[in-house]
């Protein structure tokens, strides 16, 4: 599964805990305060920060359109440079001065989420879990899986098939009243 955005994760000072060494060597004693650290735990505080500083802008937005606002105004990383490709790294890396002014969003609710989980095949006691709610998956709701209002699509196929599949999604502008917006869609074949 690949994530949806990438955050500063490579060698960030962070506090570290007095109780564990240093490192792993077994007559290593050192105790420090903070450490040099790398990954998606580093990642992790820099991307929920930058989702808390768009909230601040923005105190009655839900989380998908933060969420959105994050994915749509990321800056491009390359493959050349990152060897995971967009499969490691999502919708590219964050950058959250833009995302406090995105222009376009794409928002979902509770029900959007529930017509996804149907549409993923939950049972009605799996969706309780989650939602506390008796919801009961229709037909409708089952189509739904490919629509959900997101600001990411994906596909998957079998080399030389032919593959047709329609996305719908919604998007509201926050931006400009007076706004042209154009689409641009970038095709990634995996090989």
């Amino acid at each position: 599964m690949q994530p949806d955005l990438t955050a500063p994760g490579v060698d960030i000072l962070a506090a570290w805990s007095e109780a564990v060494p240093l490192t792993e060597t077994e007559d290593d004693t050192r105790v420090v305060s903070y450490n040099i650290i790398s990954g998606t735990s580093m990642s992790c505080p820099h991307a929920i920060g930058a989702a808390a500083y768009v909230k601040s802008f923005h105190p009655t937005w839900s989380p998908a359109a933060i969420k959105s606002a994050l994915m749509t105004t990321a800056f491009p990383m390359s493959s050349e440079n990152n060897i995971e490709a967009e499969f490691a790294y999502g919708a590219d890396h964050i950058n959250p001065a833009l995302a406090a002014r995105p222009g376009l969003i794409y928002d979902a609710g509770e029900i959007d989420y529930v017509k996804f989980l149907c549409g993923q095949g939950y049972s009605p006691k799996q969706i309780k879990l989650i939602t506390e709610s008796n919801t009961k998956c229709s037909e409708v709701m089952n189509e739904a899986v490919w629509d959900l209002n997101y600001p990411s699509f994906a596909l998957s196929t079998t080399p030389g098939d032919s593959v047709t599949r329609v996305f719908h999604r919604t998007v509201m502008n926050v931006g400009s009243p007076v706004s042209t917006y154009k689409a641009v869609i970038n095709a990634h074949q995996d090989s």
